[in-house]
């Protein structure tokens, strides 16, 4: 009988449905009825989670890590509050012992701010930070508070955003974005500044165009393809076995290819269709795009540099077929059994794919 009822349980657990996935201005009133409960004078100052590249938590109930953290301080006894909730869901309160009570803040948020996502992608716009990570292992920091004055910013609330060693900084509204110390932040996972290579794709889009419409006029470039180097270099001794350009051609109504390797290139008449899973699945690719040493140089390092020969593809995929959402022209690097991606317009690491 026992086992029955442990096993109705069970299923009655296993078909609940998922908890809802919260931004922070869902527990604000949650959060904020505990606080003014247990003191009246309670200020919201902080909030900070760990989210997942669209900017939500899973609410779950008993984990610390499924929850926004809100804090509050109270000017009556200059002490600060700790209010882990998550939507309409309330976690637990505690009291926040600082170890360095001047760094702690105490000026109260405003009450309109930017949601996550809408940092999130102020920043992947302005090239300054890509977390990577789904909702399942969420990896990427967000704390909203009122900063000092620091490296030519205002003193104001920010938005601050971290993952590893990657950091920067948005204001509340999600209106501008800086990186620490000035400059552009480095995307999660980079391997480091690109070594230029010298026999990149980037060197013959327009040439294999030329090459391509001069026999087949309409020609459309589909991909763009080599084995590289660790500096995005095609290793190649003749046109034939160095980037390899498909293009598309409405009057045969397939594909064929363009050669191309030291500043020379060679039609060809090979159908790679069938490599695509279909060609309904690809937009044109444009004449300009991320060159293959700058895209490869924001790859994880253990790919580049523990493999001496690696692949190369660039495809411009349909907003429904796009191996990562939002973004569909996208490089792809081979290592071993390993598979990268990376965006075909800025380079920035996108994170690991699905051979």
């Amino acid at each position: 009988m026992k086992t029955a009822i442990n096993n109705a349980l069970l299923l009655c657990l296993l078909l609940a449905p998922a908890a809802p996935a919260a931004g922070p201005r869902e527990g604000i009133g949650t959060a904020k009825g505990e606080a003014e409960f247990r003191a009246a004078d309670a200020v919201l100052v902080e909030i900070e989670g760990f989210v997942s590249p669209e900017g939500d938590i899973p609410c779950a109930p008993r984990s610390y890590s499924n929850n926004w953290h809100y804090k509050f301080h109270l000017p009556s006894s200059g002490e600060w509050l700790l209010v882990n909730a998550c939507g309409d869901g309330f976690m637990n309160v505690a009291r926040h012992l600082p170890a360095r009570r001047p760094e702690e803040p105490v000026q109260r948020l405003p009450v309109s701010f930017a949601a996550p996502e809408d940092v999130l992608k102020k920043m992947a716009d302005d090239g300054v930070f890509r977390g990577t990570g789904d909702a399942g292992n969420r990896g990427i920091l967000m704390k909203l508070r009122h900063l000092p004055a620091k490296d030519g910013r205002e003193a104001g609330c920010y938005w601050t955003v971290s993952q590893g060693k990657a950091k920067a900084l948005a204001d509340c509204g999600a209106e501008k974005t800086w990186k620490p110390g000035g400059g552009k932040a480095a995307p999660a996972g980079a391997a480091g500044p690109p070594i230029k290579g010298g026999d990149t794709a980037g060197r013959y889009p327009r040439l294999a165009a030329e090459t391509a419409r001069a026999k087949y006029p309409g020609a459309r470039l589909l991909a763009v393809e080599a084995l590289v180097d660790r500096t995005g270099s095609a290793k190649c001794l003749i046109a034939d076995d160095g980037w390899t350009f498909v293009f598309y051609s409405p009057e045969l109504s397939s594909t064929f290819t363009v050669g191309a390797c030291r500043d020379r290139t060679a039609l060809g008449g090979t159908d790679f269709a069938g490599k695509f899973g279909g060609l309904n699945t690809l937009d044109p690719v444009p004449l300009q795009f991320k060159d293959s040493d700058a895209a490869l140089s924001q790859a994880p390092p253990s790919c580049v540099k523990n493999y001496s020969t690696l692949t190369m593809k660039l495809r411009n995929f349909k907003p429904q077929f796009a191996p990562f959402a939002g973004h569909n022209l996208v490089w792809s690097v081979d290592c071993g059994s390993a598979r990268h991606l990376l965006d075909g317009h800025t380079g920035a690491y996108l994170g690991p794919g699905k051979k």
